[in-house]
């Protein structure tokens, strides 16, 4: 099975290096950047590499879309101008929906296109990271436009070996859960960093004072800039929603630190860590 995987960067080489495991398999990686096409061949992640997905889409039989949103569109708009096998399954990892979607059940509608979205990946980029593990035990969204709806279970199969768990979510459900879990904390980490910057100076200055709290809270704050500012533009209405839910809850702490109410404050401390050990399964029942 020839299968096509644009973009090897985390996300991308991580599936491609278990897919090109499988004895049946040839995975091509499509990348834009020689250095990065150069990596992935040396180190066994592909067994074929190029820079133009037009010269090898025709011979895939899956086609898997592992770069930024924007460039995702873009793509899905050049292979719907192309003669692909008619059994050829596209997906993507695209971690918002919404505009994708749009055009799979539009411009690709004659193509089985079933979009794709696994909860893995970390602060870090590039195939220097590709890791076999990434996507063991990962909530892996499927979603399916109308012909894709019939080859979900085979693509399933094909990707059974990366070992998450696949799962299908209505598009609109998905894109306002990630704006939430994923996109938000995305900003109040930059912002924290910003704000911090600001207020204290250069990192460099404060940093050996900064415990644990902080560390954790601003992790995410080394992710990629480029990839980020494509991911909070694609789903941009329901970040702006969810990011006012925040701000909304940041001046209930202050409204309850300009009254000294400490009944209130505590109540709102409380609500947070109660469902911080919910989410962890390790509610204090005492």
């Amino acid at each position: 099975m020839n299968i096509v995987v644009q973009g090897l960067g985390e996300m991308g080489a991580s599936l491609a290096m278990v897919l090109n495991q499988q004895h049946d398999n040839r995975v091509i990686g499509v990348d834009a950047k020689a250095v990065t096409r150069q990596a992935a061949l040396k180190n066994n992640i592909v067994s074929e590499v190029t820079d133009d997905i037009v010269a090898v889409a025709g011979q895939a039989d899956v086609i898997v879309l592992a770069t930024p949103v924007s460039i995702i569109k873009q793509t899905m708009k050049i292979l719907s101008k192309m003669l692909l096998k008619s059994h050829v399954i596209v997906t993507d990892t695209g971690s918002t929906k919404n505009e994708i979607m749009a055009i799979a059940n539009s411009e690709l509608q004659h193509v089985a296109f079933i979009g794709g979205h696994a909860m893995a990946g970390t602060h870090k980029s590039g195939v220097a990271y590709a890791d076999a593990l990434l996507y063991v035990g990962t909530p892996y969204f499927l979603m399916p436009n109308p012909i894709g709806k019939q080859r979900v279970n085979q693509l399933k199969k094909i990707l059974a070996p990366i070992q998450a768990h696949f799962t299908a979510m209505d598009v609109t459900t998905h894109d306002d859960l990630m704006a939430m879990i994923s996109d938000v904390p995305h900003i109040a980490a930059f912002a924290l960093m910003n704000a911090a910057v600001k207020q204290l100076g250069p990192s460099e200055g404060f940093g050996q004072y900064v415990a644990g709290g902080f560390k954790d809270t601003t992790r995410i704050a080394e992710s990629d800039p480029n990839l980020w500012t494509d991911i909070l533009l694609s789903n941009k209405a329901s970040v702006m929603a969810n990011n006012q839910a925040l701000i909304a809850e940041l001046e209930a702490f202050n409204q309850a630190l300009i009254s000294d109410d400490v009944a209130n404050l505590t109540a709102l401390i409380h609500a947070a860590q109660t469902s911080r050990q919910r989410l962890l399964g390790r509610e204090n029942n005492d």
